[in-house]
């Protein structure tokens, strides 16, 4: 690791995060590694420009986003241990020294699409665990994929990124890094957490076929589509090109969210060969770090040592012309008026910026969108809970009753009726009660029942299921056919007088059985027939043993 400037040392955050070289820059913000003096941990520090620190708006969403991540705990998210707005907004998270993907692929080449197909899986898992509780990236880009020593793959930005992407508009993200955005992005159309998986499938689709230039851009009209683009290099991508292809579709309403192209993913790591080993390596840079006292950003922090020392050399020269206990009551008022401005600018603000989230549980979609109005920033997310009628508000993210600023983004889950079941696999052969104890143990219902005759199965059995999917919501009927057992058979007519074989192959045929008889008869030849029992043209059920008396000729005289 390349040594920090020796007066880097002097700058410091909030008096405790110690700066010591920096690891990227980005559209907003700067990261640094850092020591937690207090803690005695190396950690990286994002610190936001100076030009949002006077922007009240910014600052309001900076502290709700932030607060969300801050709450995020997932093995694919990189955690955030601290943030704050002391000298200049930060967040502080873990740093990883193995780089970002950016790095990677500029090191070591394109990778291949079983390792691009590795990435995806992990990043989409940090995903959905982010989608379902509500909060959203909104800048994915493979500087935001980091890697530690041991080639863990993680998600940085949440609690920022997204904040910096909604004060500040396409045109101001960096050449490198405007072709991540989704076309909705792009043409400030509606947006949600698709939009994250457009990103996604962009970042593995240039990890592989290499990085794209700056003409890519999506300028309206002049870029090939990017499943265009996957489409004609099909061979190059294998069995990952179907799940990019679905995952970049230009419509937001035929792209997979997450859960989804997670699914869509593992079903493709399937086809393909086993990963080589990512070649990951640090995330500082060979080259020796510019000095921070020279960094745009941090330029007014590295000269506020001089400043604090010539304002206290004057406070000093003031307090001897000053009566002591003048001086320190003129020092309460002051704290007083300080501590009693903030509290009525706060309200002041609260009242004006923030309002009530509403009970919008029940509500259609549309009646939802009447109430709340275009005051908040409206991400939709699909769920299921039993009792509820598909198409209406289950509950809302922040919850109802709690205080949103205005611009806000409130998620609104959309119910898609009663959650799924799996349908019982072991109905057929079983009988008709124990089958419907399976359903309702199952929280399904017994459909309609018909009868059919079967060669099969007995009577009283199930034979047949009318569901085909795994899966059926809550209390769904399911409709069974119950066996009336085999059909019944009809004892061949004209079976008196004929040989004894040619009986017992026409009862054989009809599936009846039989049992022989042997008596004298003065007038039937031997061999034949001489009666049936049941009778001849009787209706009787598969199986049943029919009663051949058959002749052994004349008695013999004595």
């Amino acid at each position: 690791m390349a040594d920090s400037h020796p007066t880097d040392s002097g700058i410091v955050i909030d008096s405790r995060y110690r700066l010591i070289a920096p690891l990227g820059t980005g559209s907003g913000s700067q990261v640094y590694l850092a020591d937690d003096i207090r803690l005695r941990r190396q950690v990286a520090v994002r610190v936001l420009r100076r030009t949002h620190v006077d922007d009240p708006s910014f600052l309001e969403e900076f502290r709700s986003e932030a607060q969300k991540a801050t709450n995020l705990n997932h093995p694919n998210l990189i955690p955030i241990y601290d943030w704050g707005e002391q000298e200049l907004p930060y967040v502080v998270t873990e740093y990883l020294s193995g780089g970002n993907l950016r790095n990677l692929v500029d090191t070591a080449g394109n990778l291949s699409s079983s390792q691009a197909l590795l990435i995806g899986i992990e990043i989409a898992k940090g995903l959905e665990y982010a989608h379902k509780r509500g909060v959203t990236h909104l800048s994915l880009k493979p500087t935001n994929i980091l890697f530690d020593f041991e080639s863990n793959i993680r998600i940085a930005g949440f609690g920022i990124s997204k904040t910096l992407a909604s004060f500040s508009s396409a045109n101001t993200e960096t050449p490198g890094d405007q072709h991540y955005l989704s076309p909705e992005q792009i043409k400030g159309r509606r947006i949600d957490q698709r939009s994250d998986v457009y990103s996604l499938s962009c970042l593995l689709y240039e990890s592989v076929a290499g990085n794209q230039s700056s003409e890519q851009l999506h300028d309206v009209g002049d870029v090939e589509p990017l499943s265009d683009r996957i489409e004609s290099n099909l061979e190059l991508f294998g069995s990952l090109a179907h799940p990019l292809k679905q995952a970049s579709s230009e419509d937001l309403n035929e792209r997979p969210n997450a859960g989804e192209f997670l699914q869509l993913l593992t079903n493709a790591a399937s086809s393909q060969s086993r990963p080589d080993p990512l070649p990951v390596s640090t995330g500082l840079g060979r080259e020796k770090p510019i000095s921070l006292r020279d960094d745009p950003i941090l330029i007014d922090l590295a000269k506020t040592p001089d400043n604090d020392g010539k304002i206290l050399r004057l406070l000093k020269k003031i307090r001897r012309r000053i009566n002591r206990w003048i001086w320190l009551i003129l020092m309460f008022a002051i704290v007083l008026a300080t501590i009693g401005t903030i509290y009525f600018a706060s309200r002041e603000n609260t009242e004006i910026t923030s309002r009530v989230i509403p009970e919008v549980t029940g509500m259609s979609v549309q009646e939802f969108n009447e109430t709340v109005g275009d005051y908040w920033n409206l991400l939709e997310a699909l769920d299921r809970l039993d009792g509820t009628l598909p198409g209406t508000i289950l509950r809302t993210a922040p919850e109802a009753g709690q205080l949103l600023e205005e611009g806000g983004e409130l998620t609104y889950f959309v119910s898609q009726g009663p959650e799924l079941r799996p349908v019982p696999k072991n109905l057929i052969g079983i009988k008709l009660s124990d089958a419907e104890a399976l359903l309702l143990g199952a929280e399904l219902s017994l459909g309609q029942v018909t009868e059919e005759l079967n060669e099969d199965y007995p009577a009283g059995v199930v034979i047949s299921v009318s569901i085909r999917e795994e899966q059926i919501p809550t209390g769904t009927p399911v409709d069974l056919v119950i066996s009336l057992g085999p059909a019944l058979r009809t004892i061949p007519p004209d079976l008196v007088g004929i040989a004894l074989e040619d009986a017992q192959t026409q009862l054989t045929l009809e599936g009846l059985q039989y049992q022989v008889i042997e008596q004298y008869d003065e007038s039937i030849s031997q061999g034949a027939v001489i009666s049936v029992s049941p009778e001849s043209l009787t209706t009787v059920l598969r199986d049943t043993v029919v009663e051949l008396r058959v002749s052994l000729g004349p008695p013999a005289e004595e």
